[in-house]
């Protein structure tokens, strides 16, 4: 895992996030729905392990090496001044784990330089993005299970419809 330090490319990544995010700073690690329109994506929300559990990030990592990546990219999506906002992170399990121990308590995105698919992490759950066949293969299960476990987990922890991690569910089912 390293960080990225050269101005031009922190700002390059950020824009590549900015495109796949709701530019709001309050909803920075929402996902953009006409980015997801567009390009046909589909989302489900993840239980967040702090931000991957063990098994999340052998499936990840075995599933992007399968479909060809060696490398991914990490930036913050909330402030976290003076500490490194931008990462370059081999696609093994090792970077992931060390992605995890660094990175876990703060938002951010791991996408690639062709957007071809994201997770965009909170503190609460992590935002799975891909098209559809890429998104069931980093998630290990087909989607409509997938999401049942997210709404299955979201709903032991409601106490109101209103819930924000219902409305979660509910939001990126459309998608």
């Amino acid at each position: 895992m390293n960080e990225i330090t050269e101005p031009d490319l922190i700002r390059h990544y950020r824009e590549l996030v900015d495109e796949l995010t709701i530019a709001d700073e309050n909803r920075e690690y929402d996902l953009s729905p006409e980015w997801l329109r567009s390009h046909k994506w589909k989302v489900v929300p993840v239980e967040d392990g702090n931000h991957f559990t063990p098994n999340d990030i052998c499936q990840i990592v075995s599933t992007l090496k399968r479909y060809g990546y060696s490398e991914c990219i990490a930036v913050a999506t909330e402030p976290i001044a003076p500490l490194p906002s931008c990462y370059r992170l081999s696609v093994t399990e090792e970077e992931f784990r060390r992605f995890n121990s660094e990175c876990g308590l703060f938002r951010f995105l791991l996408t690639t330089e062709d957007q071809s698919w994201a997770i965009s992490c909170t503190e609460w759950y992590d935002l799975f993005a891909a098209e559809p066949e890429l998104l069931e293969a980093l998630l290990g299960k087909p989607l409509e299970e997938a999401r049942q476990d997210y709404l299955k987990f979201a709903s032991e922890l409601a106490k109101s419809p209103d819930e924000p991690l219902l409305l979660v569910s509910s939001h990126y089912a459309a998608f």
